[in-house]
């Protein structure tokens, strides 16, 4: 008896169910995610903390008004006789693919340049490129999931970090998609004239891992 009694329940949750499902991917067919247009107005810090630099200076980033990029910052390090430049941009509606991007918003537009990538067990994946004297690392620090540097990373992380009760809420809700395709993307920079690539290459590694540190647990709400 207690079997049939829970029948029509257990059948009514599977209904229930079923038509979330179907609601989602219709949504997502017939609609298909063309970015986060949603996303909360953010500005930069004038002052980020990074482990054994000085910050001489910072100052705003100009950006299109078109542009995916909605708010961008450089800042200035100091330690010894090395300077750190870090140019940060909050990205919305992105693939992800970090090589696009600086070859379409910062001074390596016309880099011929690939970018060899690395990572760190703390955090993630980073893309280094030398050009112009200077040694670069650039990556993408995700909403959820380590950092990412292509388009099949961040895909990956979308795909499996943003399917989530709260995500498929704020979309039912008309606040956005369930992927959250934003990012801040991260740009570091050092001169070769005191130091060699290999030394300017750790430096810059031990930079990321501490701004994303800092960086990750404050990624700007949706």
């Amino acid at each position: 008896m207690a079997i049939t009694h829970w029948k029509p329940v257990r059948i009514s949750l599977l209904a229930v169910t079923l038509a979330g499902v179907l609601l989602v991917a219709g949504k997502i067919t017939f609609y298909p995610p063309t970015g986060n247009n949603y996303a909360t107005k953010f500005d930069f810090p004038s002052a980020v903390p990074l482990a054994d630099w000085k910050l001489q200076k910072s100052a705003p980033l100009k950006i299109n008004d078109t542009s995916e990029v909605k708010a961008a910052r450089k800042y200035e390090y100091q330690k010894s006789n090395i300077a750190l430049e870090i140019e940060m941009r909050y990205v919305v509606g992105t693939i992800g693919d970090v090589e696009s991007m600086m070859k379409g918003h910062t001074i390596l537009k016309s880099s011929p340049g690939k970018l060899t990538l690395a990572n760190t067990q703390e955090a993630g994946f980073h893309g280094i490129l030398q050009q112009q004297n200077r040694l670069y690392l650039s990556s993408c620090i995700n909403p959820r999931g380590s950092a990412t540097v292509t388009a099949e990373q961040f895909r990956y992380n979308r795909n499996t970090r943003d399917w989530q009760p709260n995500r498929v809420l704020f979309w039912l809700l008309g606040r956005g998609n369930i992927q959250d395709r934003r990012c801040l993307w991260t740009q570091m920079s050092v001169p070769l004239d005191k130091t060699t690539p290999e030394n300017a290459q750790k430096l810059l590694e031990n930079a990321w891992v501490s701004w994303y540190g800092w960086w990750q647990p404050r990624f700007p709400e949706p």
